[in-house]
């Protein structure tokens, strides 16, 4: 029979204990109440979205970690899950990724709707890992007990604590994946990041199951991991050299919502921007780590092709053409791509082109697709004074967007202009 207009229809899920004098209250009630507040937690949290909310930084331990058994050190922050579970790491911690051969103390538990959570001990074999955070809880302290003694009550836990736990999941790769070691990071970046799922709703938008995109999204519908844990990051393990890379942005997303765009037209929706963020920021990190690495590369010498198959819609490439060993030669890092000679831009539009670029597929350079090239005025103009110059950068984008070098009368500065 239907339910009537303006009828309360109410739920079980937040359902609150009525609270007034002369009430008996037992465990159970105080322990409903408690539910009740969890479950509207939750509910927000779903509202919010699922990602890292901020903090979670994964790095390998400069002190402890060794190449038989490698150390990450995560800063303290936040996660919201996509059942809307707050995943809260208060502190800065160091994890062992090798477990050791006895039980862990501390009598930490994990939810049981969080199952299966990974078993035994991790071999440290050639192979790339999803590492995740997902929630967990211990109890703390004893409480007294009316009527009988606190050691023999068998619940007698002052606290009931949450927490979180980290875990690995290996990734399966093929093996001429494993042997491409160059490209292994932009590879693995990208198939998380769904690069080929994008293009395929494109050819066909009514083929695509929603929230099919990337490999993540598949290891969920697989119950490989959980709705309860939040991806961290990607790495690369060796026996012989142990943590090769860790790759954040290969898997880490800022908070996300559900948007009613997933079913038809994923591309136009929030999912489509967080992801070009996350190929933004994942090829600035893996360039960053390049210049940096160890052995030395020389920068100058590096090109494009050598380390990555795919670029973001656009990029920051610093330059060190004036000094060597502050960056890249665009000529040697662009060698055989097809690509507008540079053109100065006003800084003005810098960061509206790096936004707008997350709307736009990335850069295939397995193609010759035409790309821009921007120097940005000021950035010349303060290298051209010599007073505390900074380093020169380049930028470049994807052929599809918008040409941002048109100069425009009073707004442009004679030598740092183009003719149009």
């Amino acid at each position: 029979m239907p339910n009537n207009l303006l009828t309360p229809i109410v739920n079980d899920r937040t359902r609150s204990v009525n609270f007034f004098n002369g009430r008996l209250l037992t465990g159970e009630d105080l322990t409903a109440e408690q539910q009740a507040n969890r479950v509207a937690h939750s509910l927000l949290g779903q509202a919010m979205g699922s990602g890292v909310a901020y903090g979670l930084e994964v790095s390998e331990s400069a002190t402890l970690s060794q190449i038989a058994s490698p150390v990450l050190s995560i800063k303290r922050g936040l996660a919201i899950n996509s059942n809307g579970g707050t995943l809260l790491l208060d502190n800065d911690t160091d994890i062992s990724l090798v477990r050791p051969a006895g039980p862990v103390s501390g009598g930490s538990s994990v939810f049981a709707e969080c199952l299966p959570m990974q078993s035994g001990v991790y071999i440290a074999g050639a192979g790339v890992y999803l590492l995740t955070i997902g929630p967990a809880s211990a109890t703390q302290g004893l409480a007294e007990v009316s009527g009988v003694s606190t050691g023999s009550a068998p619940c007698n836990s002052k606290y009931k604590a949450d927490g979180v736990q980290f875990r690995l999941v290996q990734l399966d790769l093929t093996q001429s994946e494993l042997g491409d070691v160059n490209h292994l990071r932009n590879l693995v970046a990208y198939k998380c990041l769904g690069v080929d799922d994008w293009a395929t709703n494109v050819r066909d938008p009514f083929g695509t199951a929603p929230g099919s995109h990337g490999l993540i999204n598949q290891l969920r519908s697989a119950k490989t991991i959980t709705d309860c844990e939040v991806p961290l990051a990607v790495l690369y393990w060796t026996a012989t050299d142990g943590i090769v890379f860790i790759d954040m942005w290969a898997a880490r997303r800022p908070l996300v919502a559900k948007d009613l765009l997933d079913a038809w037209a994923p591309g136009a929706g929030r999912r489509r921007t967080i992801d070009g963020i996350a190929m933004f920021l994942q090829f600035q990190g893996q360039l960053n780590d390049l210049a940096e690495s160890t052995p030395a590369i020389n920068p100058l010498s590096v090109k494009v092709t050598d380390y990555f198959r795919y670029l973001p819609a656009s990029g920051l490439l610093p330059i060190g053409n004036v000094n060597p060993g502050d960056g890249f030669d665009y000529l040697q890092f662009l060698s055989g791509r097809t690509y507008r000679n540079p053109v100065f831009m006003e800084g003005a539009r810098l960061e509206r082109l790096v936004r707008t670029s997350f709307l736009y597929p990335p850069i295939d350079l397995s193609n010759q697709e035409m790309l821009w090239l921007y120097q940005v005025r000021e950035n010349q103009q303060a290298i051209d004074s010599g007073v505390n110059p900074p380093r020169l950068y380049m930028v470049f984008a994807n052929g599809h967007i918008p040409f941002q070098g048109d100069a425009q009368y009073d707004l442009n500065y004679w030598n740092y202009a183009n003719f149009v």
